[in-house]
């Protein structure tokens, strides 16, 4: 079966970071996965692509009339059994041309909660309606995308929880954690956190910053901070205005988060909302405490996760947050270490999402022998 994803520009965020760690099991499914990439540039994750096997095509975005005549070609002679949208800009009219392209199955995934207002609240549910009509199916990511797709724009989605890589991010040993905390230089009484994630005001990092401004020094945690900074290193700037850069290491967007992870005694994303965030699920599967804003993709956590510390996106709130972390009883963070990976793995185990898609890509498209069993998910 020949499937192509179209994204923007490929960067290691959600959609993207997911289709490539599931890439051997869809492969070892039959499908043979290509990508558009509709960025400036194919973008820095380009390469991981490639590596697990996807062949890469690249068409700028452009409102001209000439890219959608070029995208509308490459679907039409890719002769793709289904074509799997996950861009929100334009997506209306990425939907219309692959629909013309005539592919077995259109599949449109909505990977954040987009809770739009106004004109283009109206106008983005007549879109998305119009494109259910036509036939593309509609996939939520979360329970705080589907209600939001059904409130704001009256669009029934079926739900798909994101998954992550289970395969690597799993509990963390005694032995895995001096060696990851060794590697950045932490001593063992250092009480560290950790944060990944690209520095937009969506992120909200500067609340992290400033609520340990609000800590007196010898009660504040080393901040371990991954992502790629915004121009001028804005975060970095707050830091040393509030006389906390000595706690805080920018490290940049990394390649590879499971040492953060490991090193860390607690992950914060106090983020202003989020689609799901696989960043988040990755720190749970590890075993690891966490601060979540109480917002649309984060809050979906609650009822599976005991003991998260759950606030308000403000540097006080926050703050609060941080010193529940830190003096969070024993016994609590004893049963996030044991009890968390095996709640991950079995909630948003890659294994389920792959074959739940499976079973979307397969229903349009003639198939013969055993499609394989699809793995439900029913905490929502």
């Amino acid at each position: 079966m020949r499937v192509l994803h179209v994204l923007g520009e490929l960067k290691p965020s959600g959609a993207e970071t997911m289709l490539v760690a599931a890439a051997p099991l869809f492969q070892a499914n039959g499908i043979e996965a290509e990508v558009l990439s509709t960025g400036p540039s194919t973008g820095p994750y380009a390469g991981r692509f490639e590596a697990a096997g996807y062949r890469i095509h690249h068409i700028p975005f452009s409102r001209s009339p000439g890219f959608w005549l070029k995208e509308r070609e490459l679907m039409r002679a890719g002769k793709y059994d289904v074509i799997h949208l996950h861009c929100e800009g334009a997506n209306f009219w990425h939907g219309m041309a692959a629909r013309s392209a005539h592919p077995a199955v259109v599949l449109r995934t909505v990977h954040n909660a987009f809770a739009f207002k106004g004109n283009l609240q109206w106008r983005r549910g007549v879109q998305r309606r119009l494109l259910q009509r036509l036939g593309v199916r509609h996939v939520s990511i979360s329970a705080s995308v589907r209600d939001t797709e059904l409130r704001h724009y009256r669009l029934p989605t079926t739900l798909i929880w994101n998954w992550y890589d289970s395969l690597r991010f799993t509990k963390t040993t005694p032995e895995t954690r001096a060696e990851a905390r060794a590697g950045f230089g932490l001593r063992e009484e250092d009480f560290v956190i950790a944060s990944i994630g690209n520095c937009s005001l969506i992120k909200n990092h500067t609340a992290i910053i400033e609520a340990m401004a609000m800590l007196p020094a010898e009660q504040r945690p080393i901040y371990l901070h991954a992502g790629i900074e915004e121009s001028g290193q804005p975060e970095r700037a707050l830091a040393q205005q509030l006389g906390v850069a000595d706690s805080i290491r920018f490290l940049g967007g990394l390649g590879d988060v499971l040492p953060l992870l490991r090193a860390a005694d607690a992950f914060m994303m106090p983020s202003r909302y989020e689609g799901f965030g696989i960043a988040a699920i990755e720190a749970l599967a590890t075993g690891l405490p966490a601060l979540f804003a109480d917002v649309a993709g984060l809050k979906d956590f609650r009822k599976d996760f005991p003991h998260l510390v759950y606030t308000g996106t403000s540097a006080e709130d926050v703050a609060n947050g941080l010193r529940a972390l830190i003096a969070m009883p024993d016994a609590h963070r004893t049963f996030i270490q044991q009890q968390y990976p095996a709640i991950a793995y079995r909630l948003f185990g890659m294994e389920r999402g792959v074959q739940e898609y499976l079973s979307l890509y397969r229903c349009g498209v003639p198939q013969s022998g055993n499609l394989g069993q699809v793995n439900g998910i029913t905490h929502a």
